[in-house]
Formats: C-alpha cells, sequence, structure tokens
C-alpha cells in the first residue's frame, strides 16, 4: 500500500510536467550554472522552478560523481561542496556509484525515494507490530508532508529516515549488528542522523546501565572517515562557512522566522505544531520503549538550534523535524493500544 502511494505521488508531479524527470531535481532559474551543467550532460533543456531551486539539483549533480573523482567539475559547482558531499549515501545509490549515465541517474533519484517510502512504512507498521498494535500505522511514514515533499524535491530525508527506522526495527528484534549497518546508511545521507543515533544510545544508557558499542559506533566512524575524504579531495578555504542551517543560539532562529513578518499564516500554524511536537515526544520518549520514538528525540533536541532559514517556511521546517511527526502517530498508536489492554477485563 506504502508503495502504490508513493507511485501516486510521483506519477501525480510527472503526470503535469510532461513526464519530464527533471522536474523532481528542482533546477532554479537563477542558479544558472547547475543548470547549464544539468542541460549540457543530458543533452536538453530541464524544467526550472521560478527560485534557487531545493536539494535535488545539487543531489543530480554528486550523483555523476559520487565519490568526488573529477571535484574539479562536480563538487567546484555546489554551493558549498563540503557540506553538500558530507551527504554521500542517497547520490551514491542512484548514481550507482558512479557507473549510472545522466540520462538514467535523474530517473534513479525518483526510484530510490519512492522505494525508501515503502521500506521507511514497512518497517514503522512492523515496529507497530512488534509493539501489539496494527501494522496499517506504517502509512504514518509514507503519509507524512515533510516526506512527500522531499520526494518532489530529489530530497535525502526520506532514505535517511527510512535507514534510521530500519535500524530501529532491527533493534525491536535483538540485531544490533543489523541496525549499525543501518544506521550507517542514516548517518550518511544524513548527517543529523547522528543525533538520531545519539538519543538512542542516550535512552539504552538510562535503561540498561551499558554503551551498545556495536551500534553507537560505527555511525560517528562512517561520518568521520567520510568527512576526511571529502576534504582531502574538495580544496576549500579554511574557515570557509559551510553549514548555515545551525546556530549556537537556542529558538533565536524560530524567534527571528516569528517575528520577521516574511511567514504566512501557513508557515506560523506549521511552527506551533512542530514546538508542539518537539515537546510531545520528549515527554513520550521517557515513558516509552520504542527505539524509534527515543531516536526522533535527536530531532527535538536539534530543532531549537536551527536557523531562520530552515523556521521560516512550513515546506522547510515540515522536511527537516518529518520523524516526528511519524512518530507521534504511532505513538498514538500504541498508547491506545496500551489503553486498551489495560481497560480490558
Amino acid at each position: 500500500m506504502a508503495l502504490g502511494i508513493a507511485i501516486v505521488a510521483a506519477v501525480r508531479l510527472l503526470a503535469v510536467s510532461d513526464w519530464d524527470p527533471t522536474a523532481f531535481a528542482a533546477f532554479g532559474e537563477t542558479t544558472v550554472e547547475i543548470t547549464s551543467f544539468a542541460e549540457e550532460i543530458l543533452d536538453r533543456e530541464v524544467i526550472t522552478r521560478d527560485s534557487k531551486g531545493h536539494d535535488g539539483r545539487f543531489f543530480f549533480v554528486q550523483a555523476n560523481d559520487p565519490l568526488i573523482l573529477a571535484p574539479e567539475s562536480t563538487a567546484a559547482i555546489l554551493d558549498r561542496p563540503i557540506y553538500r558531499s558530507q551527504r554521500m549515501f542517497y547520490p551514491l545509490m542512484a548514481g550507482g556509484g558512479g557507473l549510472f549515465p545522466p540520462a538514467v541517474l535523474i530517473w534513479a533519484l525518483i526510484v530510490v525515494n519512492v522505494v525508501g517510502l515503502a521500506i521507511g512504512s514497512w518497517a514503522v507498521g512492523m515496529i507497530a507490530t512488534h509493539h501489539g498494535s496494527s501494522p496499517w500505522w506504517g502509512l504514518a511514514f509514507v503519509l507524512n508532508g515533510g516526506l512527500l515533499s522531499e520526494l518532489y524535491i530529489d530530497g535525502a530525508g526520506i532514505l535517511a529516515f527510512a535507514a534510521a527506522a530500519v535500524g530501529a526495527l532491527a533493534l525491536e528484534r535483538g540485531k544490533a549488528r543489523l541496525a549499525g549497518v543501518a544506521f550507517v546508511v542514516a548517518a550518511l545521507t544524513r548527517e543529523v542522523m547522528l543525533g538520531f543515533v545519539a538519543l538512542i544510545v542516550v535512552f539504552w544508557l538510562m535503561r540498561k546501565k551499558v554503551i551498545p558499542w556495536v551500534f553507537a559506533i560505527p555511525a560517528g566512524l562512517a561520518v568521520l572517515g567520510w568527512g576526511l575524504y571529502v576534504r582531502w579531495r574538495i580544496d576549500v578555504p579554511v574557515g570557509q562557512l559551510q553549514v548555515r542551517e545551525i546556530t549556537l543560539v537556542p529558538f533565536s532562529g524560530l524567534v527571528e522566522a516569528a517575528t520577521s513578518g516574511n511567514a504566512l499564516l501557513a508557515d506560523y500554524l506549521m511552527m506551533f505544531v512542530f514546538v508542539l511536537l518537539i515537546v510531545l515526544v520528549t515527554l513520550r520518549a521517557f515513558k516509552s520503549t520504542v527505539y524509534l520514538t527515543w531516536g526522533a528525540v535527536g530531532f527535538a533536541v536539534l530543532a531549537p538550534f536551527l536557523t531562520v532559514l530552515v523556521w521560516q517556511k512550513s515546506f522547510d521546517i515540515s522536511r527537516a523535524l518529518a520523524p516526528l511527526v511519524t512518530v507521534t502517530l504511532l505513538e498514538f498508536a500504541l498508547s491506545r493500544r496500551r489503553r486498551s489492554k489495560e481497560a480490558a477485563p
């Protein structure tokens, strides 16, 4: 069912885009260098958006050279090459390790996300089943608005969260080594998934009083190792700012977004919803035994440090904190299940 929903969602955009997969890559009219690069290697015009575009345009460039073998022609046209190249697993998969031609990988970027929506939904559904609820709650993954937004811009959030959910399911089934592998994939897709792993480790320590080395360490080592490789391959001036989404002053980004006057009503509503979810998921985690819930607290911890660039638009904040939505729905289902069991004679 999740796979069918994901396919329908993808077909929806393809149908209104004359079946052109470049609509998903979100090339921007004002980012001429990347758009020109895409048109040159695809040997045709691409669909552009009335803006700078979104993440997909960078992943398209990376997928053509995921191992940064020719940084002078690929990484050089990324806006923040170190930051972008750190997120390597999605373009690595979509690019077939650098072997797929551009005409294939432009489709593969979509396929990986469609399959990722299905796998993530299956994992969440199996977690729900493991805790005595219906597997249909797995649809809380594919119907997550933030993840569907990722689909429409060839974003990496789907694969990252799907891998994290698979890792959480592996822990539920006592397969810590498999969880370690899944968490490596998640962290190499989006480095913020280290926070997801870190909070599982924290709650594990609180409950079991032992460090789970087998899955606690690999993701961090993988991100560190790849980060060193990236800095070896890409020549970037020391001190150049690469991360613009994080601030050291808690909630300053949220306050600035709320007081800037540039947000729409939907944006203000989304800010309120996610502030509420930050509190709810964190409080729930202390009573929960669900590893996915523990990991989601990592996003609750990250949220206060997101800048106005992330908080200001509902489209962006819903993608950045998407796991909080899925976990809230899952915990709602599981709490109902617990209450019904307690009420049974």
